[in-house]
C-alpha cells in the first residue's frame, strides 16, 4: 500500500522512538490504533447507510414498477385490477 521497505520502516521506528521516547511509545500507538479503529467504525457505519438508503430507493422503484405491470390499485379506495383469466386453448381433433 505504501510500499515501505525495512529501511524504511526501521527509519520511522527510530524516529518515533527519539521524537516521543520509549516510555510514552506504547501509549502513542495504543491513542494512535483506537483513532483508526474509530475512524474505520465511522466508515463502516456511513457504508451501511448509504447501502441502507439505496436499497429502499430500489424497493420503492421496483414496487412502483410491478404496481403499474399488474395494474394492480395502490389505495384502498382503487378498483380490483383488470386482469381477466386466459381462456382454455383446445386443439379441435
Amino acid at each position: 500500500m505504501f510500499d515501505i521497505g525495512m529501511i524504511e520502516m526501521f527509519m520511522i521506528v527510530l524516529l518515533a522512538v527519539i521524537v516521543v521516547g520509549p516510555k510514552d511509545l506504547p501509549a502513542l500507538l495504543r491513542n494512535i490504533g483506537r483513532f483508526i479503529s474509530k475512524i474505520r467504525a465511522m466508515g463502516q457505519e456511513f457504508q451501511t447507510s448509504i447501502k441502507q438508503m439505496a436499497d429502499e430507493v430500489e424497493l420503492e422503484e421496483v414496487t412502483r414498477k410491478l404496481n403499474e405491470a399488474g395494474n394492480i390499485p395502490l389505495d384502498e379506495n382503487d378498483t380490483a385490477p383488470d386482469i381477466k383469466p386466459e381462456q382454455d386453448k383446445k386443439d379441435p381433433v
